[in-house]
């Protein structure tokens, strides 16, 4: 389990398989990240992992808003499942910014107020450099 430099992780383009939510946890199935040898867990080579979970652990709360315009997000039509691709996401040590698309329908961000993360490989294979 991975829990440490995020920032080493590029998830544009990953796609969300399944998100589970249970108490201060939501569980993010996903496909299609890549691990830069730059992370202290890669042993200096370039990984893509197939298929993985991230936890985001210690979640206080979330708020997922769906963008019509480029003026103001609105409720989401469905905060279940606010988001599967990613574009970008970020981590400053207290809020998770996932933003994408849902359905190929843009833009959608996901914010959620969290401190820590397990990233676990399931699949991994080396990246093409």
């Amino acid at each position: 389990m991975i829990t440490k430099d995020f920032d080493k992780f590029n998830f544009h383009d990953a796609s969300i398989e399944k998100i589970t939510r249970y108490t201060g946890v939501i569980s993010i199935d996903f496909k299609g990240v890549f691990m830069s040898k730059e992370h202290p867990e890669s042993d200096g080579v370039n990984w893509f992992i197939d298929k993985g979970v991230l936890q985001l652990c210690n979640v206080t709360s979330e708020l997922p808003l769906f963008w019509y315009d480029d003026i103001e997000g609105k409720p989401h039509p469905e905060p279940e499942l606010p988001i599967d691709e990613i574009m970008n996401v970020g981590f400053d040590g207290n809020v998770f910014e996932f933003r994408g698309f849902l359905r190929h329908t843009p833009w959608v961000q996901w914010t959620v107020n969290a401190t820590q993360f397990k990233l676990e490989m399931k699949s991994k294979y080396l990246a093409k450099n």
